[in-house]
Formats: C-alpha cells, sequence, structure tokens
C-alpha cells in the first residue's frame, strides 16, 4: 500500500469533484473499512467501481492476501479506477471487470465472503438475488446509500422522478430486516448504509 494513503483518497476525491463521479462519503467510508477490517474477509465482491475509491478502502482493510473483484459498467471509470490502484500498489489484489453489473454476476464463479454494493439504487434487490448463491456462511452485504436522501423514510415527500428507485430501496431494506437468512442493521452513516450479516446455509 502506498504511503501516502491518505494524499491519494484526496486525489481522488478531488478528481471525483472535478468530474462529478459519484463516490462513497468519508463518513460512510470509515464505516465501511470498520465492517470490513472486523470482518477480515479473503474474497469481496464489490458492484460499483466508479474511479476505485471505496475499492481503494477496501483493499487496506480486507484480510492479508485477500481478493477483491469489482464491477463496474462505465469503461472509461474502469481505466481511471486502474490508474489509481496502481498507484496505490494494490492492483495485484484486485480484477477489475468492466460490463453491466446485473449481468456479470450471474457467471460470477466462487463464493464471496464480503459484498459492497454502491450502484444502480433501483437494482439493489435484484443485485443481491443474484449474488445469495455465492455468500459464504457469515458473508457480509453492505448497501450504502439505502436511505437516499431521507425518502426512504418517508419523513418528506419524495419527488415524481425519484418514486420508482425509493420504492426499490424501500423493498431492498424490507427484503434484507425480514428475511431470516439476514441479520441486519441500517446505518445513519453518509446517506444511509445498510450492513447485513447473512445467516443462511453453507453453499456447495
Amino acid at each position: 500500500m502506498r504511503d501516502n494513503f491518505i494524499t491519494l483518497l484526496a486525489e481522488m476525491e478531488a478528481y471525483a469533484i472535478t468530474h462529478n463521479v459519484p463516490v462513497i462519503t468519508r463518513e460512510s467510508g470509515q464505516l465501511l473499512q470498520t465492517v470490513t477490517a472486523t470482518a477480515a474477509p479473503k474474497s469481496v465482491l464489490e458492484i460499483g467501481t466508479a474511479i476505485g475509491y471505496s475499492t481503494l478502502l477496501l483493499a487496506a482493510s480486507i484480510a492479508p492476501g485477500g481478493k477483491i473483484t469489482t464491477l463496474e459498467q462505465d469503461a472509461d471509470r474502469i481505466l481511471v479506477a486502474r490508474q489509481f490502484l496502481a498507484q496505490a500498489g494494490v492492483l495485484d489484489q484486485i480484477e477489475l471487470i468492466a460490463g453491466n453489473a446485473g449481468e456479470v454476476v450471474s457467471g460470477l464463479t466462487g463464493s464471496f465472503d464480503l459484498v459492497f454494493i454502491d450502484a444502480a439504487k433501483g437494482q439493489y434487490l435484484d443485485y443481491l438475488y443474484k449474488v445469495m448463491d455465492k455468500l459464504s456462511p457469515g458473508a457480509i452485504v453492505i448497501a450504502d446509500n439505502v436511505l437516499f436522501r431521507g425518502w426512504v423514510l418517508g419523513n418528506q415527500a419524495t419527488p415524481r422522478r425519484f418514486r420508482t428507485i425509493v420504492k426499490r430501496l424501500q423493498a431492498y431494506l424490507d427484503f434484507v430486516t425480514n428475511d431470516a437468512r439476514f441479520d441486519t442493521v441500517i446505518h445513519q452513516t453518509g446517506d444511509g448504509m445498510a450492513v447485513s450479516r447473512y445467516q443462511g446455509e453453507a453453499n456447495k
């Protein structure tokens, strides 16, 4: 890991602002690192690479020798992410895959100890359905932006153009909080982060 880790993160934040690329907030990033370091996963799936900001946070927090598979639909962002991750010296830990996450996930093999979802908000539940048979026993699933500006909680009226996304995020939270296979805590951090531990049977 590059010594000036904090400096590189700041460079990535500046790039994200300049190029209007959404990345995880610092507060949410700290929670992501804490949960990841505690879980010490050997295999991680990230759905939504963007420029590799959260990928770098994950790489700094996984178990020694751990690997990250990260998916991003925007090929240009994949290139930028690769450059930043190379600067950090962590590319050997990471497999970057360009493509539609909903399609790519179905074709992945192996199992994952931790999954981080930070992509198209209206597709969170679909992503989870597709990855469930790849979760290792006790796996952690982290979903960012699940409260979406507070609209998911119903504290204020949702603008019409966001209603479908809000309903789908509500469906995601309803699933992970009520399905017996998951034990979920919803954090108010940032725009909301759901941390779910998979309690299902070991996958074959």
